[in-house]
């Protein structure tokens, strides 16, 4: 039996969360828009930037504010960056907004990068309505305000909205050729749906086009080691060169997360588990909220048995996302290897409740009643229910047809199996072959314990 079948979550193929994962990145709006700024200067008319770097695309220097403004504005900035520093709660992103917002209405006609700003603290604590109102806000100020339009791009992404994100991904490097965030999204949903050689070529292009406005910009180098990282698919040599990326962002900022789940993707490529493990690891100590670190150190823990660490990184997914499926099927993976096989259940039946379409938790609690209850007919009953539920939802061929061989394979004759040379069954009964066979030996035996009656 594979171990745990795991294998279920994804389907026959051999593949990690990070292979999931990787592929519906976006790229996050990140404290570089008030604190640290690009390595580009702007020209000296700019110097007195209300960022405080001179990288910014503002219509805004602070010669335009008010004392009252100006004021209000760096406390509102001092809030951003202590909570950034600190960690964000409901609390601090509610009065982090109000801050910017009352800068924002100390000026006579508003102050779109207050605005924006105020709509960035709401969406550090998941609030995307208001966040996404206060970014309209700022776009009607200011209809070129590129990291405006971004977040909203960001927001259909997430939502599932593709065809929208790239309309706005796309108008916001004609509204402003300097939109090194427009450029970088735009090119994780181009190598997102690229198949071609030409379509990932566009999408290194624009990456590169970002990184000419700003080399610093961490999110660019990501997305190009995710994308040598697809091309690699095909020539096994690019894996080197996705690693010099990750080295190059390492030197740049070396507290990056993001950059080191993505090096533990490059590293498992190169059947190097043990980096692989230990760069999922440093990037869930890094961000303690990054879910996609902790499910891809779950499932490479798991991999080898390691238990305890599977079932701390499931745990910690399953609370960031509670809607998780794949976070709770994990968890039940882990669990039935600790042998907590009440609590696995219920981890898979958690699943089952976020998604009854999905046959991956009903597999599981298939082979959680026929090879880890009590052997009894109860129990090989409910697998077998489970099962046949499983069949029923996952149908034949796809990404699931190697399990669904696996439970419905029928031999003519399992009790004396013909053998090959060497030793090998011509044919290995099937789950559900060896549950009713199982059945029939207990009712039997039953029958025969209450005196044949």
């Amino acid at each position: 039996m594979k171990q745990g079948l795991f294998l279920a979550v994804f389907g026959s193929e051999k593949r990690s969360f990070a292979a999931l994962f990787a592929r519906t990145a976006v790229v996050t709006l990140c404290l570089v828009t008030v604190a640290c700024g690009g390595s580009d200067k702007k020209e000296s008319a700019k110097k007195d930037s209300i960022w405080g770097s001179g990288d910014e695309s503002t219509d805004t220097a602070l010669s335009d504010l008010s004392a009252e403004t100006q004021r209000k504005w760096k406390h509102a900035k001092e809030l951003f960056i202590q909570y950034e520093k600190e960690g964000w709660s409901d609390s601090a992103c509610s009065s982090t907004s109000s801050a910017f917002e009352d800068a924002s209405s100390s000026r006579k006609g508003g102050f779109a990068e207050a605005l924006f700003m105020a709509g960035l603290s709401k969406e550090r604590c998941g609030d995307s309505d208001d966040a996404k109102d206060f970014y309209e806000k700022t776009l009607s100020l200011n209809p070129k305000f590129c990291k405006a339009r971004v977040g909203i791009g960001v927001m259909q992404m997430r939502e599932g909205k593709r065809s929208d994100a790239l309309v706005t991904f796309s108008n916001a490097i004609k509204d402003d050729a300097r939109c090194t965030e427009g450029y970088v999204n735009l090119a994780t949903l181009q190598r997102d749906s690229a198949r071609t050689s030409e379509q990932y070529k566009e999408a290194l292009d624009n990456l590169r086009r970002g990184l000419a406005i700003d080399a610093n910009y961490l999110p660019a180098f990501n997305q190009m080691a995710l994308l040598y990282l697809d091309l690699a698919k095909k020539d096994k040599k690019l894996l080197d060169l996705a690693e010099v990326v990750c080295r190059q962002a390492q030197q740049i900022n070396d507290k990056y997360a993001p950059i080191y789940n993505t090096w533990g993707q490059i590293n498992l490529a190169q059947d190097k588990i043990i980096e692989a493990a230990a760069k999922f690891r440093y990037a869930t100590e890094l961000d303690p909220k990054f879910f996609e670190a902790y499910m891809n150190f779950g499932e490479i823990t798991l991999s080898y048995r390691g238990y305890d660490d599977a079932k701390a990184a499931f745990e910690k997914a399953a609370l960031l996302r509670s809607n998780s499926y794949d976070a709770h099927l994990g968890l039940g993976a882990a669990l039935r290897g600790l042998k907590q096989f009440d609590a696995a259940e219920k981890s898979y039946k958690q699943a089952q409740e976020l998604d009854s379409r999905r046959p991956e938790s009903y597999f599981n609690l298939g082979v959680l009643y026929q090879n880890y209850k009590g052997g009894s007919i109860d129990d090989f009953s409910k697998a077998k229910d489970y099962f046949e539920e499983f069949l029923d939802k996952a149908k034949s061929g796809g990404q699931f047809a190697e399990s669904v061989d696996e439970v419905r394979r029928r031999c003519q004759t399992s009790s004396s199996r013909r053998k090959r040379k060497g030793g090998k069954s011509e044919c290995q009964p099937g789950r559900l072959q060896n549950i009713e066979q199982a059945l029939a030996g207990l009712r039997e035996a039953a029958k025969m314990q209450s005196g044949g009656n």
